[in-house]
């Protein structure tokens, strides 16, 4: 007799939380459709009108996370109106761009696919893998380094590294291994 077991989620908000990935012209797209990051402690910190930095982290590896081949990290300042409960983002640093009037899951959708990270340089069938690391922080205490368009990637990697504060949500997602030349465009 075969014995069937079904997990089912008995945490409120449980998904599984994976990455969709695609080549983009040489250019590894990353998203995360099942990741909805813009609710409970971080949606409440908005509606009370604190505008949160969130840092999106795009790693890519040839050996399990030992060495980083590729690394970007983008910054998003993200705000909720409160009349129209819709989302504004404003990308921060050379690449500005900005949005508004968004839903919560357009907004979602629209902080990934505004990060990228470049294949160039990665061997093509060679087994890699890409971890996304997404934090949400309030401006403030950090000291308006998190606002500074001219903070450099090294500064921003060690802040990804530093011990989460208590005001600080974070979220990690990885997927591997996959080969740039099997990712649909």
């Amino acid at each position: 007799m075969a014995l069937l077991v079904v997990t089912i989620p008995f945490l409120r908000g449980w998904a599984p939380t994976s990455l969709a990935l695609r080549n983009d012209d040489g250019v590894l797209r990353v998203a995360a459709p099942n990741l909805h990051f813009l609710e409970g402690r971080t949606l409440r910190r908005l509606q009370d009108g604190a505008g949160l930095v969130f840092s999106l982290q795009l790693s890519v590896s040839s050996d399990q996370f030992r060495t980083v081949t590729k690394r970007q990290v983008e910054r998003f300042v993200v705000s909720f109106d409160l009349w129209e409960e819709k989302f504004a983002i404003v990308r921060l640093g050379a690449a500005k761009d900005q949005a508004s009037h968004l839903s919560r899951e357009a907004a979602e959708r629209w902080l990934f696919a505004h990060s990228s990270v470049p294949l160039h340089g990665l061997t093509a069938d060679g087994a890699h893998w890409v971890r996304a690391e997404l934090r949400a922080d309030d401006p403030r205490e950090a000291g308006g380094f998190l606002l500074d368009p001219a903070v450099t990637l090294t500064r921003l990697v060690e802040w990804f590294g530093r011990a989460q504060r208590g005001e600080t949500e974070r979220w990690n997602l990885e997927h591997g291994p996959f080969r740039p030349a099997e990712l649909r465009r």
